[in-house]
């Protein structure tokens, strides 16, 4: 058994990415993923969920779902760097990044829902102006 349990049926598959024919380091959503796939879906998927970004979509939010999302993601990038060899410095990085991400958006759930919808609004200019102010 290699990577988390990975036996060898999954690694004579394919990445789930139809043009894509690079062999499955874990899965996601119970889709076999290559590393690059792995790495691209979490980042869409974490932009996506961030309100503090432009592509957040309250509309959509389901907090158990985004939860669900969440821990999948981190648990996975931590598998992926554990037990996948040969990982360039800038593979490491990005599962480093999905990891504090995921962190991050984690400890946002925990937060009560006003400051959560809070924190994807833009700020206001008046209060921007006042904390660039220097103080005297």
């Amino acid at each position: 058994m290699g990577l988390g349990g990975m036996d060898t049926k999954q690694r004579e598959r394919n990445c789930f990415v139809d043009s894509c024919s690079s062999a499955p380091v874990t899965s996601l959503g119970q889709q076999d993923l290559c590393l690059n796939h792995f790495l691209l879906r979490c980042y869409e998927k974490l932009e996506r969920l961030d309100p503090r970004g432009g592509r957040f979509c309250s509309e959509t939010l389901d907090a158990a779902a985004m939860r669900a999302f969440i821990e999948e993601c981190s648990r996975k990038a931590l598998d992926v760097s554990l037990h996948c060899k040969d990982l360039s410095n800038l593979e490491r990085g990005r599962l480093l990044d999905i990891l504090l991400w995921a962190g991050e958006l984690f400890l946002l759930l925990r937060v009560p829902r006003f400051t959560f919808a809070a924190s994807a609004a833009p700020v206001d200019s008046s209060v921007a102006a006042l904390a660039a102010a220097p103080r005297s």
